[in-house]
């Protein structure tokens, strides 16, 4: 379990975050953290998308 002290923009100053239980089966490889003081989250890394987004095209 990775436990670090992080800037929570929630409580305004220096906080211990954790990694909570990975509901996508990371394990401990998993790079989700959460505030233990008012459970902020804090996502690293890149989310998956499951569609691709497209660039939006102006009509000419």
């Amino acid at each position: 379990m990775q436990i670090e002290f992080r800037w929570c923009a929630a409580c305004a100053s220096e906080q211990l975050f954790e990694q909570p239980p990975c509901d996508d089966g990371h394990g401990e490889d998993c790079l989700d953290l959460s505030c233990v003081e008012c459970g902020s989250a804090v996502v690293l890394g890149h989310a998956q998308v499951d569609e691709p987004v497209l660039p939006a095209v102006r009509a000419a």
